[in-house]
């Protein structure tokens, strides 16, 4: 059998498109949660003060 021409490139163009939907379907199902996660990041409960020379 012989083996046709772009193949590799199919296996490579469809995982990059299988790749991305599965990133797109975690972040939607897992963007809250992680949206959270950075906000909790930025908002501790250590105050910061600007001094002024």
């Amino acid at each position: 059998m012989e083996k046709q021409k772009g193949m590799i490139p199919s296996i490579i163009f469809g995982s990059i498109i299988l790749l991305s939907i599965l990133a797109l379907t975690f972040f939607i199902f897992n963007g809250e949660s992680l949206l959270e996660g950075i906000g909790d990041g930025f908002t501790d409960d250590v105050s910061i003060t600007v001094q002024d020379k």
